[in-house]
């Protein structure tokens, strides 16, 4: 609502108002009506607007309400970006005939949603649908940023010639891959399904097939290491979990067992994780005396 000291206070009775209500398990559409009777008792708060929702992060359903607000962007891997603009109405404490609409939606793994106030894409010299769009193409682009990322990437590529003359809110979200997990046996041929299972997870991603050969090979280097060097009766139990949030690929490998001393001449042998923590992005080894557990992260757009 407006600009400045007096718009902020307005906004942080609504919000404390807002999440007050959110606590009696009020879905979006109720909890604006409510909001209007709230907005009528505080001066100034005529025609503020609002974009509430609610997500379920495990399903990945997306339920929202908006009165008067800027449609969220909503872009999924592979796909054109798409305004959410159907449960749209007027804005808090102005007469209406109906009552607050509701929409839900369901957002794919790996697709990145903003949210955002007027001042991002508001211009004199550009139509608001025009701003809209060309945030949603800066959104697009970053599918395999980091939310960080896609949140600088936005006020770059948004931002006037003189700077930005209002402020702004921007809340960005993505969410991740199903996560990967796999428990087996060191033996040639569960490498080799390890290998697979691997593949098809990030196959499942749309990762480039270059960077999850890249991925596969780096990260299964430890799984025969695991196998060759650790001693003991559990010696060949590997776990691999892996998780993706649209921008890096997060490997962890553990294996059981002790390791054995190295030996003073290794040959060619014993360089796998020298040549892991070479390519490796990120890389953490943690060995005890029950086991070894490897760290790895690989960023996607490498």
């Amino acid at each position: 609502m407006g600009r400045g000291l007096a718009a902020a206070a307005v906004m942080g009775q609504l919000r404390s108002s807002a999440r007050a209500l959110l606590l009696t398990g009020a879905e979006p559409a109720m909890l604006l009506e409510d909001l209007d009777a709230v907005a009528e008792l505080i001066p100034d708060a005529f025609c503020t607007t609002v974009f509430l929702a609610i997500l379920d992060t495990e399903s990945g359903e997306f339920f929202y309400s908006c009165a008067g607000h800027l449609p969220a962007v909503l872009a999924a891997p592979q796909s054109t970006p798409i305004q959410l603009d159907d449960a749209r109405s007027v804005p808090l404490a102005v007469q209406r005939k109906a009552s607050r609409p509701q929409s839900s939606v369901i957002l794919p793994p790996g697709s990145t949603l903003l949210l955002y106030t007027d001042g991002l894409v508001e211009r004199r010299d550009v139509t608001l649908d025009d701003g809209i769009a060309r945030l949603s193409e800066t959104v697009a682009r970053g599918a395999n940023l980091t939310v960080d990322a896609v949140a600088d990437a936005a006020l770059n590529e948004m931002a006037p010639p003189n700077g930005y003359d209002d402020d702004i809110a921007i809340v960005v979200y993505r969410r991740p891959y199903a996560p990967l997990k796999i428990d087996g046996v060191a033996t040639a041929e569960q490498l080799r399904d390890i290998r697979h299972e691997l593949a098809a997870w990030m196959q499942d991603a749309a990762l480039p097939d270059e960077r999850i050969a890249d991925i596969v090979l780096r990260s299964t280097r430890r799984a025969p290491t695991a196998s060759n060097t650790a001693t003991g009766a559990a010696r060949r139990r590997v776990r691999v979990a892996g998780d993706n949030d649209g921008a890096r690929v997060h490997i962890t490998i553990t294996d059981d067992g002790s390791w054995k001393p190295k030996a003073a001449d290794p040959g060619v042998r014993g360089r796998g994780l020298l040549l892991i923590r070479a390519v490796s992005d990120w890389l953490e080894m943690e060995c005890t005396a029950s086991g070894t557990t490897v760290d790895m992260s690989f960023n996607v757009s490498a």
